[in-house]
């Protein structure tokens, strides 16, 4: 996949979009919630996924017809996986008075479907996206982004539970999370605590109106208690918002979400997560389990790391030092296929 750069995407000032930013399982559309119940802004999570369907594989908008394609595109596939409407008419309309770039593009697809009434400020949840933050901000000068962080054992143990990828596919969660963890310190640094804010999703969890207070603060949007109201919380749509738990037992009330990873991972599974995430685990608070490596079950580890798909990414991280980002399938591929055909390229 071709990357990006900056002159391609373009730049549009004046606007102060937010990427919500995260691993799988980590809390993100929680967070997405959270933010939606800002009233100044609609938060949308990853419904149009710009930066990951849209700009890697439409790379000139020069022509006209690249743009209406591209449009009638993300149309097609908003409305086939979550019934909202884009009016195409109406985008191109509001693009004829702007230099036509990505940036121009996205913050015109991200108006149209998400702000109207009292909201003027547009987020969007793009999980496993974080190398694409520096993209975003340089995009959006005036834009930030919000990074949640989840014990890298309860995301392991949750997309565990959660996934259709082949075993032990979800063991690539620790490599993930390492990838987070190592990278946005660097970019707080590179870009500023003003454009970047990272929270631990337990923190959300156990304070949520605490964190409600920090993210407007962050955001420079004004706060109110009542922000915290599970009950007012709602999607896009403005339907009743449910968390995306992969447990029973915590639909209604996320601060009953705890932790998992001691009963929902193996020894050898917990072994190798906390082996792949230190010391970046313990630098958030995360601290390890102690456990008597001696007493673990030599076969079902040497299963784990002999394993043909996740062995050799465990392999390239021991060796290299650089861990990952990204899915075992390819997303883009799987929901072009759901909306247009598995003939698509």
């Amino acid at each position: 996949m071709p990357k990006t750069s900056l002159t391609s995407a373009g730049q549009l000032s004046g606007q102060r979009p937010i990427l919500i930013s995260g691993v799988y399982r980590s809390g993100t559309t929680f967070l997405t919630a959270v933010i939606n119940n800002i009233p100044n802004i609609a938060a949308a999570s990853s419904t149009v996924k710009y930066l990951r369907f849209c700009l890697p594989h439409h790379s000139s908008l020069d022509d006209p017809k690249n743009l209406t394609t591209l449009l009638n595109e993300i149309a097609a596939r908003i409305a086939n996986r979550w019934s909202l409407n884009l009016n195409v008419t109406n985008v191109l309309t509001e693009l004829e008075e702007q230099k036509i770039s990505h940036a121009s593009v996205y913050d015109a697809v991200m108006q149209s479907l998400l702000l109207s009434g009292r909201s003027t400020r547009w987020a969007e949840k793009l999980a496993m996206q974080w190398r694409d933050i520096p993209l975003f901000l340089e995009m959006f000068p005036d834009g930030q982004v919000v990074h949640i962080f989840r014990d890298p054992r309860d995301v392991t143990a949750s997309y565990k539970k959660m996934t259709y990828e082949p075993w032990p596919t979800f063991l690539d969660a620790s490599l993930n999370c390492k990838g987070a963890m190592m990278d946005l310190p660097t970019l707080q640094d590179r870009f500023g605590n003003d454009r970047i804010l990272t929270l631990r999703a337990e923190d959300l969890a156990q304070d949520l109106k605490g964190q409600m207070f920090g993210i407007c603060k962050f955001l420079n949007e004004p706060f109110d208690p009542d922000l915290a109201n599970l009950e007012q919380f709602s999607d896009i749509k403005g339907e009743d918002w449910r968390t995306n738990t992969s447990f029973d037992g915590t639909q209604n009330n996320y601060e009953t979400a705890t932790p998992r990873w001691a009963t929902e991972l193996s020894p050898e599974e917990l072994f190798l997560v906390e082996m792949i995430c230190q010391p970046e685990m313990a630098k958030l608070g995360y601290l390890g389990s102690d456990q008597d490596i001696t007493k673990l079950d030599q076969t079902a580890l040497a299963a784990l790391i002999s394993d043909p798909w996740f062995g050799p990414r465990l392999a390239k991280y021991l060796s290299t030092g650089l861990p990952t980002q990204g899915y075992r399938s390819d997303p883009y591929r799987t929901e072009m296929e759901i909306v247009f055909g598995s003939n698509t390229s």
